[in-house]
């Protein structure tokens, strides 16, 4: 049984990230394309990370990883820089003043991702990622499932109950470590739920795990949004230009959504009452 659920899981999952590769150079169907690869490229590398604690499970997965990144990361400049000009667009409605500069630069940084993209999907073979499944097959046919099965739910245990908190004046770096962690643990733990042994416990863990990265993912998109202007905003007035004081509330604005969600992120995980 857990061999089957791995091999599916891990087929379906790069079935799916060769798909949306192959939808890039149309761009209409880009951005989902671009959302698929991410989540695709997450999941596969949150398995391969929980099978390396399976006894008698050998599989060297360098390459596959270093196309998965290169894959996770493509277009995700792209994506991104069209998030916070729509998140931008919002911000600046509550305060009546359009920021045109950071949009600017926004479409400018757009225009030269996209050309990055195209450059890159012309030159990229995903064809070794499809023999992923095949080769992960292979090298699990051996293993002792219940030895398997244990080692993979004592993984994610030993993961959940051991993340803590960073400090209240943690680094930003600190609260992006930890939104990883909970999104590599999110799709291991929905591994883990589609197994026999799987208990109430692993279906909570589950939800918890993915409200904790939505809430972490909010956050994480206003903190870099922050950034930006406020960079944005130190580059108009070192060209001697002056900005008007809506300028300062936008910072404002988004100074206190930062820290709200920040501290929603951390209320969240407190109230687990395991970290």
């Amino acid at each position: 049984m857990l061999k089957t659920i791995l091999h599916e899981y891990l087929e379906t999952t790069c079935a799916a990230i060769v798909t949306a590769f192959e939808q890039l150079p149309h761009p209409s169907r880009r951005q989902q394309a671009i959302h698929q690869l991410r989540v695709g490229s997450k999941k596969v590398r949150a398995l391969l990370r929980v099978a390396k604690e399976i006894p008698g499970y050998h599989l060297k997965t360098r390459n596959y990883l270093t196309t998965l990144q290169l894959l996770q990361n493509l277009g995700g400049t792209s994506r991104d820089t069209r998030l916070q000009e729509q998140a931008l667009t919002r911000y600046e409605k509550a305060i009546g003043w359009r920021f045109s500069v950071a949009h600017l630069l926004l479409k400018t940084r757009l225009v030269t991702a996209d050309s990055a993209l195209e450059a890159t999907v012309e030159r990229l073979s995903i064809k070794k990622l499809s023999r992923l499944p095949d080769a992960f097959k292979a090298a699990i046919a051996g293993i002792d499932e219940a030895a398997a099965t244990d080692a993979i739910i004592s993984h994610a245990a030993s993961t959940y109950n051991n993340t803590v908190l960073p400090e209240s004046r943690a680094p930003a770096a600190a609260w992006h470590d930890l939104r990883k962690r909970m999104k590599q643990l999110y799709y291991q733990l929905s591994i883990i739920t589609q197994l026999p042994h799987h208990t109430h416990r692993h279906r909570e863990q589950l939800r918890h795990t993915k409200k904790a990265g939505q809430l972490l993912g909010q956050w994480h998109d206003a903190s870099e949004l922050l950034l930006f202007i406020k960079t944005t905003a130190a580059q108009v007035r070192k060209e001697k230009i002056r900005l008007p004081a809506a300028a300062a509330q936008l910072t404002q604005l988004l100074q206190r959504e930062t820290r709200e969600k920040l501290a929603d992120s951390a209320k969240h995980l407190r109230d687990l009452g395991i970290f």
